[in-house]
């Protein structure tokens, strides 16, 4: 049980995260850091979208990337990355990386709840708050695009990919965690760089919820026990084939 895992605790990392994730989260609310976030939100999003007035391949480029199937293209980064280095390292304990890919995947899900939670605070992306900003599914029409959100905070998209990227950094090596975090700082702009998303979308509800899930995750002995037991339920299942098998 969790209790059993002492060496698993990390109460000094358990502080820090949930510390700087709530402080993080609550500069959003209260002044005067609310208003340093909205003036950064403003800045930021008419630096970015005056950019699309540049000419038709940049906003084809932003247009593309914003297209829904090129949201596939992480997931398979992050897999194929994530693969690579178990069939190149880890052949020899394939069930214990199935069960951390499994335990990944009930993170994002728990992530998912938890960013349906704050959506009530029904923040309206910029494309919808200002009708002068140029959107990209005027301005490149025949690509299906996303430049609107109408609960746009926290980011979605920009959360998966951060909680991808820190699972994959506390289980993989430095070079395969730094290949993680360049794709997930990459597939985030395209969302900021269409006005789907304001700035403290992703630096503040993205970055927040990501670090405390992770934190009371893998600061705690929960991850050790998700995996542990996912492990122990595929040798038992394993061991039940082959006796099928024999009889």
């Amino acid at each position: 049980m969790i209790a059993d895992r002492p060496e698993d605790w990390h109460p000094s990392a358990i502080v820090a995260g949930s510390v700087i994730s709530i402080a993080l989260l609550a500069s959003w609310f209260v002044e005067p850091t609310r208003s340093v976030w909205m003036a950064l939100d403003l800045r930021f999003f008419w630096a970015t979208n005056d950019t699309l007035a540049w000419g038709r391949p940049w906003q084809t480029l932003w247009a593309a990337a914003n297209f829904r199937a090129v949201d596939l293209i992480p997931a398979v980064l992050m897999v194929g990355l994530y693969g690579h280095y178990v069939f190149r390292r880890g052949r020899d304990q394939l069930a214990r990386w199935f069960a951390v890919g499994l335990m990944l995947t009930g993170l994002l899900v728990a992530a998912k709840r938890f960013a349906d939670a704050l959506s009530v605070v029904n923040r309206r992306s910029p494309t919808l708050v200002f009708a002068d900003a140029h959107r990209l599914s005027d301005l490149v029409p025949w690509i299906p695009t996303k430049d609107t959100a109408v609960d746009s905070f926290p980011g979605d998209h920009s959360m998966v990919l951060l909680i991808c990227a820190g699972v994959l950094s506390f289980y993989l090596p430095r070079a395969w965690a730094v290949i993680a975090w360049i794709i997930a700082v990459v597939f985030t702009m395209p969302r900021l760089m269409s006005g789907a998303h304001w700035l403290s979308d992703n630096l503040v509800g993205s970055l927040a919820l990501a670090l405390f899930l992770l934190t009371w995750v893998l600061a705690t002995p929960l991850h050790s026990v998700t995996t542990d037991g996912l492990e122990g339920l595929f040798g038992h299942l394993k061991k039940l084939a082959a006796s099928r098998r024999r009889t």
